[in-house]
């Protein structure tokens, strides 16, 4: 849990039943969404009539369920990154193509690392599984690091960090000094913190004020890791996010 604080259960529950419909392209039928969610029968209609009223799930003709417009208008309307996307967009190819690696671009949302922009980008097909990463993954460095030392500091009271593996680091001092070292730096390096044998660079992608808007990286595991030296990689990464031109989001 990342707060203290109870959450209300209907909410939750119904949000259960639309992330599971985003996470595949079939529908379902109501007694296969019961069973998914491990819910009552009686609990899943209710909540899929309601959801169904305000558009947020549409049916088959074999009355089976999928996300409906309601859900396509909400993003469209909370997508502010559509320029940041744009752009990173076209840096993201030639990285891939000169280093071989994945290439991420994140930003900061909610307290969690949001991904924007990937090699082989689909909306769709983004796990983000890595929301919960911000202290534990290079990218999520350099966007600490741009925060104020007050802002960070009440980050790391509201947040729960999990130990992602034995390496991460998870204490909010220790945090602190290496969020100081990156932005002293201008970027971050992780090894094996965020998962077993994978490595993370990431430098900041500023807009056109000069404010850290978004992370640009290359992660990979340890063995292709170190066909490529850090100053290379580092040079390609900088390269690319200067030529990022972008207004703020």
């Amino acid at each position: 849990m990342r707060t203290k604080k109870p959450l209300i259960q209907v909410l939750e529950r119904a949000f259960d039943i639309l992330e599971m419909l985003g996470r595949t392209k079939r529908a379902y039928r109501s007694s296969e969404i019961a069973a998914e969610l491990n819910l009552s029968q009686q609990t899943v209609n209710n909540l899929l009539r309601t959801l169904y009223e305000r558009g947020y799930l549409s049916q088959t003709e074999r009355r089976e369920y999928r996300l409906g417009g309601q859900c396509f208008y909400l993003g469209a309307c909370a997508d502010r990154w559509q320029e940041l996307r744009k752009e990173t967009g076209k840096v993201l190819p030639e990285l891939r193509k000169e280093t071989g690696l994945t290439v991420f671009a994140g930003v900061p949302e909610n307290d969690r690392l949001f991904c924007v922009a990937m090699n082989n980008w689909k909306p769709d097909r983004i796990p983000q599984d890595w929301t919960e990463e911000l202290h534990s993954t290079a990218s999520g460095r350099i966007l600490l690091s741009a925060l104020s030392e007050i802002e960070r500091n009440k980050l790391f009271a509201r947040g729960w960090r999990k130990k992602m593996t034995p390496a991460t680091v998870v204490d909010p001092g220790e945090l602190e000094r290496i969020c100081r070292q990156t932005a002293k730096d201008g970027y971050a390096e992780i090894r094996g913190q965020s998962r077993p044998e994978v490595c993370s660079l990431a430098v900041p992608v500023r807009d056109r004020a000069g404010k850290v808007i978004a992370a640009l990286a290359l992660s990979g595991r340890e063995e292709e890791w170190e066909r490529i030296p850090l100053e290379r990689k580092l040079e390609l990464l900088r390269r690319a996010a200067e030529k990022v031109k972008v207004g703020s989001c």
